[in-house]
Order: C-alpha cells, then structure tokens, then sequence
C-alpha cells in the first residue's frame, strides 16, 4: 500500500443555515441507482442549481462536503467531505496550464449505499426521525471537527456561551470547558486546529481509515492535518459551520444544554447512533444499556431503527444485527432469519405488520420481498 503522511481536510460547509438539515436528504432523494454522477450533474440534477456559462452558481458550497477521500498528491490525501459519494474515474494525475491535479470537473462520482439509504428513508417519512439519524451517524462517522467536538463533549467537558440557548450571544468568544479552557471560535480559531492536532485519531477514526485502505494506502503512524491546499485547516467561519454540524445532534437531543453549558448525553447518543459509532465516541463505559441476552439486544435495536409507524427496514436491521452480534458479515442474514424464527416459535417476537417498501431496499425477511419492511414487537 502506499504510504500517506498528510491528511488534508476540506473547509467546512454543509447547509446555508443550521436548521435546513433536510437540505442533504432531500437531495440524495432525486439520485437514481447505478448512475454516476460528475459534480455539476450533482449540482444540477439533485440540488437544482443552475449552471451559466461564465461562472459557478453562488450556491455551489452545498457540495462542499459530499464527497470521499481523493489523492492531490503522491503523499497526501483528501478527505472532500462526508463520504456520500464515491469517485470512479481513475486516480491519475494530469497536466493542466503546467500543474499537476488531480481532480477534474469530467470526473464522475457514485452515492454510497448511505446516501441511497438516505434518499430512501427520507422519501417514506419526510417527517420521520430515521433520516435525522442517518445523517447524524455519517456526521459522526467521517466529519473530524464534529467527531472531536462529540467526543470531548462526551468525555468530561462543556460548551460555554455567553447566555442560554443554542450558539446564542457572541459566539467568538465560546468556550470549550475541561481540564483546561479554549476560546475555541476566537483568534481566527487557532484553538480548534490545535484540538484537531492534539485528537488527530479522533478526528480521522476508523471509518476514513477503512475508506483510505480499501483505496490502497496506508496512513503513516504520524499523520499530518493539512488543509486543501496548504496547512493549517480552514478555519474561515468556523462558529457557524459547526453550528450548522452540530444542530443535527440537537434535534435529536444528544447535543443537551445544562445552563450555558452544552454537552452530550450518552443515552440520546446511544438510542439514535448504532453501537460502533457510540463505541468508537463514548466508550465503554458510557454506551451500553442491558444487552444481557441477545433479545434486549434485538429489541434495543427494532427501537432505534424503526420509523414512526414502528417499521424497519430488514436490511438496515440485518446488517445493524450482524454488527451487534460480532458476526462475520457473510451470516448477517441467516442468523437474523433464525433468530426471528426462533422469536416467533418462542412466543418472543410478533410480527404486526409487514410492507414490501422499495426494491433498492434490499433482501426482506426470511427472503420474501413482500416483507422488505416489517413492524415487529419484542417481548425481553
């Protein structure tokens, strides 16, 4: 594998304002399965903006932070934002005007199974609360300042703003509160690049690593974070892009206020996000509820994956299974058929409901793609 040392990552911008979460949902849900994409298509076809011919659409920073890791030197790899979609066109350098790069505007990009599974869950229950936490846990899987800002939160320090209420007052002169204090959005943020420094396996974690190995390289022991183009990160903004980053985590309470204090609460954490993500950001000792038997663990997991009307998805729920259940991913789906057929026979599963969803969802229960969707109840 080729060795990298230097890890740049892309400024951060999402959503023009912290409260149109829906913005990347409602865009995922126009992709159409199996087609590739270059990055005006995206702009064009799944978040409406128009093209001229002089120039870029002033919106165009919504696609900041869709994309994965993209190699822009020998020793140096981007990550391009939240892992939604994949690049496809070999990874060449080429000669343009006398420079080397490494991207062009032809290059063609596929959605992840995440951002199909996004688009798909939003279209069900726009109103639902299964899409927010799709787009929280790829939050917390792949953005490093937000997957720091969680982890310390949740590790013994606060949030401090001036008054009660979210990001509210002056936030340039918000402090993050533990063993010692930052100003963290003052000074043109240099306090929050020297917390990516000091958390950098944090703020990489195992999901990038997976995504940088399964490209061919390998990070060095010592990594460097970089920005884009030159180092330090961008900190242009950067009250108002975590603002934005964050505002997903207090929709679904796990971002909680105590005074003017914020911090996280590891069982919203734990209710919303799968048992990986809460593993590799809480740990331990901060996760888990009774998971003594493997049917709280069954019924921990229907109540964090089922929509408003009580419905999962067979396949989100194999797969959450198989990861649960420590279980090679080529038995997710048979010991999830056992299991539920063991349930039923026992007395200890009931089956309410059943609806055969969409066929890009996958496998449904038992093999039958009339039940790709199915309201179970069960009984610990």
């Amino acid at each position: 594998m080729t060795p990298i040392t230097q890890l740049g990552i892309s400024k951060l911008f999402l959503w023009s304002e912290a409260e149109r979460f829906q913005t990347y949902p409602q865009a995922m849900a126009r992709l159409t399965p199996g087609r590739a994409y270059t990055r005006q298509q995206i702009g064009q076809d799944l978040f409406g903006l128009s093209y001229g011919q002089s120039r870029k659409p002033r919106r165009e920073n919504l696609l900041s932070n869709l994309f994965g890791a993209l190699q822009i030197r020998q020793d140096k790899l981007l990550l391009r934002g939240i892992n939604l979609f994949r690049r496809i066109t070999p990874n060449d350098p080429h000669q343009v005007s006398g420079m080397t790069v490494w991207e062009r505007a032809t290059d063609e990009w596929v959605p992840t199974d995440t951002a199909l599974q996004l688009g798909i869950v939003y279209c069900q229950e726009p109103g639902g609360i299964r899409w927010q936490q799709l787009l929280a846990e790829q939050l917390a899987c792949y953005e490093p300042r937000t997957r720091v800002l969680l982890f310390l939160l949740a590790h013994g320090h606060a949030l401090h703003f001036e008054s009660p209420g979210y990001f509210t007052g002056n936030t340039q002169q918000a402090q993050l509160v533990g063993q010692s204090a930052y100003t963290l959005f003052g000074e043109r943020g240099t306090a929050f690049n020297r917390l990516l420094f000091e958390h950098t396996a944090i703020a990489v974690g195992p999901w990038w690593r997976a995504e940088i190995e399964a490209l061919g390289f390998e990070l060095a022991d010592e990594i460097v974070l970089e920005g884009a183009m030159n180092r330090p990160p961008s900190t242009n903004y950067i009250n108002s892009a975590i603002k934005t980053a964050l505002y997903i985590f207090y929709s679904l309470d796990i971002l909680v206020q105590d005074g003017t204090a914020w911090t996280v609460d590891p069982e919203a954490f734990v209710q919303h996000l799968s048992p990986g993500v809460a593993r590799d950001l809480l740990g331990e000792s901060n996760m888990m509820p009774d998971l003594s038997d493997e049917w709280r663990q069954l019924a921990y997991m229907v109540d964090q994956l089922a929509d408003e009307r009580g419905f999962v998805i067979i396949s989100e729920a194999v797969n959450r299974w198989g990861e649960l259940a420590d279980l090679p991913a080529g038995e997710w789906a048979t010991a999830f058929d056992t299991l539920v057929r063991r349930g039923i026979f026992e007395g200890r599963i009931e089956v309410l409901d059943r609806h055969p969803g969409q066929p890009r969802m996958g496998r449904g229960l038992f093999g039958d793609d009339n039940m790709r969707m199915v309201h179970l109840r069960v009984l610990t």
